[in-house]
């Protein structure tokens, strides 16, 4: 039997006939791997947009006084405790206070101290019994004299001699004196008593509260000379690592206490800050696994979970607000994703977060 040769087909015969079998699949297998990849890199129907945010801080002036020199320019890179702006403080009353302050310590370190008080009462007291004493003895010789005044005159009177009043007198004499020595004994008692009890003030080297007074004029001196120093000129520093992002203020300016100066961004965020708008599928819940990927031209990834839920709706006033047609603000639930620390993403990044629920 004689063997047929199968007549050979061309080329464009074998591409049309692959065109028309075999490209649909393949274009649709193609698709296919291309959508599941963007579903499971860009995200799907929980996917919201968040921005990055970083500590902030500011540089304000402690008291009022003149910018004497801004150490810093726009966008310069700082670290913590690094030289910002020197200010001169200004205030009328701070000599005149500070002279005060001088002429009451004078006034203090002239006078003498407590102990010594306490000794030169003591003396007084003192000087005090002894005049008492003294007076006590003259009483005494007084009431002597007065008792043998009484013991003469008493048989005269008897012998009418003498006359009832001068009898009278000298009665009147003894008793006088008599009262006058018990007194002024019993006050002599009284203040030996005391001062025996008060012996210790004496000495005003051996009272405790010289040590309580100069430990009080030394820490007065201190004060003092803090008080000073805080009126001479004040360097100021950058409370956090970051980048300058404004100068409000330049030198020979007169600022005010508290007035903002410097400004001063962190350079790596900590965390991310999302909205949900309504209608969402579901509540935010704290603990919540989410995927976040950056929009830079090597998209990064890394997993979080969900920090702090918004109480409230609120005005998104940064780069995620998106007004519609007849609306006057934009509104969400704020949600906040912490930032792992290997992960660098700027301050003011959006990125995309991928909420996973259970």
């Amino acid at each position: 039997m004689k063997v047929i040769t199968p007549i050979p087909s061309p080329a464009w015969v074998r591409w049309r006939e692959f065109r028309l079998r075999y490209a649909p699949l393949l274009i649709l297998a193609v698709v296919g791997v291309a959508i599941l990849a963007l579903w499971r890199h860009v995200g799907g129907v929980g996917t919201v947009t968040g921005v990055g945010e970083g500590a902030r801080s500011y540089v304000t002036s402690p008291q009022p006084g003149w910018i004497t020199a801004v150490l810093v320019k726009p966008y310069q890179t700082v670290k913590k405790g690094d030289p910002v702006a020197i200010i001169q403080p200004y205030d009328a009353r701070a000599q005149l206070d500070l002279l005060r302050s001088e002429l009451e310590m004078t006034r203090l370190r002239s006078q003498p101290s407590l102990p010594e008080q306490n000794a030169m009462n003591y003396e007084r007291v003192r000087v005090e019994l002894l005049q008492q004493k003294s007076e006590l003895a003259m009483a005494r010789v007084n009431l002597e004299r007065a008792e043998k005044d009484l013991k003469r005159n008493l048989p005269l009177y008897r012998e009418k001699l003498i006359s009832a009043d001068l009898y009278d007198l000298s009665v009147r004499d003894r008793d006088l004196y008599q009262a006058e020595v018990e007194e002024k004994s019993k006050a002599v008692a009284a203040i030996e008593e005391r001062l025996e009890q008060l012996q210790a003030l004496g000495d005003p080297h051996a009272s405790s509260s010289n040590i309580i007074d100069t430990a009080t004029m030394a820490n007065l001196t201190f004060k003092q000379a803090v008080a000073q120093t805080n009126w001479d000129v004040m360097t100021l520093t950058a409370p956090i690592d970051g980048i300058i992002h404004g100068i409000h203020r330049q030198t020979g300016e007169f600022v005010l206490d508290g007035e903002m100066l410097i400004g001063v961004n962190s350079l790596q965020s900590d965390r991310v800050v999302g909205y949900l708008r309504q209608p969402y599928a579901f509540d935010p819940q704290v603990g919540m696994a989410v995927k976040v990927a950056t929009r830079t031209h090597q998209r990064r990834q890394f997993h979080s979970q969900i920090s702090h839920v918004g109480a409230q709706l609120e005005y998104i006033t940064n780069s995620l607000a998106q007004i519609r047609p007849m609306a006057l603000v934009d509104m969400g639930l704020p949600f906040v994703v912490d930032v792992p620390h290997n992960v660098p993403l700027r301050p003011g990044e959006v990125v995309d977060i991928l909420l996973m629920p259970d």
